[in-house]
């Protein structure tokens, strides 16, 4: 097996990765990244959470966010921080923030969430939600102002972070703090998407004992989403648990959906929160991030990577984001996930579509997830394909299988390495093509996703151009 040195040039930064060229496969570029602003709509969102906190500051990483190319941002709208004085608001910090996010072509969904030290509860993580009655009121009255005042870039609010998963918050404190806030929002936007639960995990039989409070008072009306963070070392694991939650939504309200609002993994060992207790790597990451990622597109479910920046919490640095931060809270680079969902976003817009119970066959003995997708006005084709069975390794080498699809539909193909980018022809050699069936011989794959696909569905650098 032959290894290359490549240098990538992307933000004017330099990525030296080192890559593992499949036999007799010719390079032929990688994938250009596409700036958030040139992309209409896609699946993605980034976290950008905590900044009502100050445990990361925009100003510090913005110039990374739309090249990025994701095109939404969840973060958290800081009652505290904005709610400085019972009755006296300050938005300016917020303004900042999001109509920068707009400008570059991202649009915020914002939690709104965390209590303020002059009503009952605090700001800290897992602080006690509003349960008073002027607690509540003076939450929702806030929730009003962040809508009337955002409506025109703002249509999605979700209600809360891990309300209820604590035994100190009922379902029933949820649902009272969840309706008079919703309430106040539709209130001055009619048409805003309201988002619910925020669930520490999955668990379909909280949002089973939540919905059914909702439809006892008659409020289902109010929920548009369920989100859920599904926190797994191997990202492959979730989805019985997590088919079970869509099914359970599905029950009392098919217009229901479920979003996966907030999921990382980090990129080194210990001292970063959920996942610490792993030999996680930069490489890991980002093959977790990648596999999350398609893993939920494949289920048409949307989903959000957590976060775009290390965050500097009071006690640790959470090293699950997409930029290394130091404890200043400055940028110190950009990690390889950072690039990989460049890549990601790059190709997977709304111009292509999910293709439903794709047939194929294969040699692999080992788990694997594939998901195909079709461009909606050439009909042109991308595989998804990785081993799904172990958690993220930091291994780059590859094995092969052959891969047999009855209803393919490619003219030039081509053989893609999401995580670095790497763009290969496949040799004619290892392609058989009677009609629409195809059998490709010898393929490439590892525990990170690649991409068989029509070389016009990847948006490419040569390698002259990217020297």
């Amino acid at each position: 097996m032959i290894r290359n040195l490549v240098l990538v040039i992307t933000l004017s930064s330099l990525y030296l990765s080192a890559l593992a060229q499949p036999s007799g496969y010719t390079s032929i570029g990688k994938v250009t990244p596409r700036h958030a602003g040139e992309i209409q709509a896609s699946n993605w969102s980034v976290g950008a959470e905590t900044m009502d906190r100050d445990y990361t500051i925009y100003e510090n990483w913005k110039e990374y966010l739309g090249p990025l190319g994701i095109k939404k941002a969840r973060l958290q709208a800081g009652w505290a921080k904005t709610e400085y004085q019972k009755g006296y608001y300050n938005f300016a910090w917020l303004d900042s923030i999001i109509y920068d996010m707009a400008a570059q072509g991202v649009e915020p969904w914002i939690n709104v969430s965390y209590g303020n030290p002059l009503y009952s509860g605090g700001t800290r993580l897992g602080a006690a939600m509003p349960k008073d009655s002027a607690s509540i009121t003076a939450f929702a009255a806030w929730a009003k102002l962040l809508a009337a005042r955002y409506k025109e870039v703002v249509d999605e609010y979700e209600i809360w972070n891990e309300g209820i998963h604590s035994k100190k918050n009922t379902v029933e404190e949820y649902a009272n703090l969840y309706i008079t806030t919703a309430e106040a929002i539709r209130s001055v936007q009619p048409e805003a998407q309201l988002l619910a639960m925020a669930i520490a995990g999955i668990r379909p039989e909280l949002a089973d004992s939540f919905l059914a409070e909702m439809q006892r008072r008659n409020k289902l009306h109010l929920v548009d989403q369920i989100t859920y963070h599904p926190y797994r070392q191997n990202p492959d694991e979730v989805y019985e648990q997590v088919l079970k939650l869509r099914a359970v939504v599905n029950r009392y309200d098919p217009r229901i959906t479920i979003r996966q609002g907030e999921n990382g993994a980090p990129s080194q060992y210990r001292r970063t929160k959920a996942l610490r207790e792993y030999p996680w790597t930069e490489t890991s990451q980002s093959k977790w991030a990648l596999r999350r990622m398609l893993g939920d597109l494949g289920r048409d479910i949307e989903t959000s990577y957590f976060s775009i920046v290390d965050l500097n919490y009071p006690d640790e640095i959470n090293r699950k984001g997409t930029l290394e931060s130091d404890t200043t809270k400055k940028v110190v680079k950009a990690k390889p996930v950072y690039y990989a969902l460049q890549h990601l976003a790059a190709i997977f817009d709304n111009t292509l579509a999910r293709v439903p119970n794709y047939p194929y066959t294969t040699s692999a003995d080992s788990s694997l997830s594939l998901f195909t997708y079709q461009h909606q006005a050439t009909g042109q084709q991308v595989i998804t394909l990785w081993l799904d069975g172990h958690v993220p390794s930091d291994s780059e080498e590859y094995q092969t299988i052959d891969l047999s699809v009855s209803a393919g539909h490619f003219n030039e193909v081509v053989w893609v390495d999401l995580r670095t980018g790497e763009v290969f022809e496949i040799p004619d050699s290892a392609i058989q093509r009677t009609g629409t069936h195809y059998t490709f011989t010898d393929i490439p794959i590892y525990d990170s996703p690649i991409l068989i696909a029509d070389k016009s569905l990847i948006p490419l650098t040569s390698p002259s151009s990217s020297k």
